[in-house]
């Protein structure tokens, strides 16, 4: 529960479970409701220890990142493990060298990707460089309008031979939401040069304008030899950012990388039909007769989402 005052008592954002080193921890954005969203950081929780069923606790504020420059607007953090080293990547706002304190601290208007190395969970052993600017016109609402890439997350192949971000883009207020890709290529992960952004999104709205609107904020499970893409949506292309609902969508790997057909699938509550209409890859070998990860992982979910929405009936 958000305490009454101070730098974490509104707007907890996104906020992400891992287990690391030995102890459970939380990332999540916060932030001060006497200043509002300008006001929002970065911050952890220190969960129990790896081992224990981290829903039971005990957890404890552990403050922001230590190291992490404050003066910086930032929401949206992930860590993952590249060849052993830790980063943190999140949403910032960008560096303003006029300003008074070298960042942005008033306009909501861009949003760009940063990435910093972590020496552990909860310090961070580098300054944060910027490893995307949304420059694309698909990252943008309108030529003024908000340019924003947000939500970065890590993915991997099975084989090991694509790695690299997932992040979305444009508004998350509008159905204009989406998801693309940085490919990581190799080399030192804070040098921007290693980061390739994709020519196209990896996920949008349907050309036809059948819903669901707006796919974006997407994690990643790789279960019975398959990839899935779990994600936000609308029903309504008017609904904004309200009345957003879990997705989950197949993710087929090509010798480009990931690969999601580059628009929101057919909507189906089924679980039977989602596995029937699973794409014919011989190399997986899954019988599609005999339980399998992929389809445990299906009920597991599909039983939490429909109790969770019976809780907000």
């Amino acid at each position: 529960m958000a305490p009454i005052l101070g730098p974490t008592s509104e707007r907890l954002w996104a906020p992400e479970l891992h287990c690391l080193r030995g102890r459970w921890y939380i990332y999540f954005a916060g932030a001060d409701k006497l200043h509002g969203n300008r006001s929002h950081r970065m911050y952890v929780l220190g969960g129990p220890p790896e081992g224990q069923d981290p829903h039971q606790g005990p957890w404890e504020l552990l403050g922001p990142i230590d190291g992490m420059d404050q003066r910086q607007w930032a929401i949206d953090g992930t860590v993952f493990n590249i060849d052993g080293v830790l980063y943190f990547s999140y949403s910032g706002w960008p560096r303003q060298e006029h300003h008074s304190n070298g960042w942005e601290d008033r306009d909501e208007l861009v949003q760009q990707l940063f990435i910093l190395r972590l020496s552990d969970p909860t310090t961070a052993a580098s300054h944060a460089v910027m490893i995307s600017h949304p420059t694309e016109s698909w990252e943008q609402l309108g030529e003024r309008g908000a340019a924003i890439n947000e939500g970065p997350q890590w993915l991997e192949s099975p084989s090991g031979d694509w790695r690299g971000l997932v992040y979305s883009c444009s508004g998350s207020w509008t159905k204009q939401y989406k998801m693309a890709t940085l490919e990581y290529l190799g080399g030192d992960p804070l040098d921007p040069r290693v980061w390739r952004k994709s020519e196209k999104p990896l996920l949008q709205n349907r050309e036809d304008g059948v819903g669901p609107y707006g796919p974006g904020h997407g994690c990643f499970l790789h279960a019975g030899g398959e990839t899935v893409a779990l994600f936000h949506a609308t029903d309504r292309d008017t609904d904004g950012n309200q009345n957003r609902r879990c997705r989950m969508q197949r993710v087929r790997w090509t010798a480009d990388g990931p690969d999601m057909g580059g628009y929101v699938g057919a909507q189906t509550t089924d679980v039977q039909a989602f596995l029937q209409e699973r794409p014919a890859e011989p190399e997986l070998n899954i019988p599609r007769n005999e339980p399998t990860q992929l389809r445990s992982l299906l009920h597991a979910l599909t039983g939490v989402i429909q109790d969770k929405e019976h809780e907000e009936l």
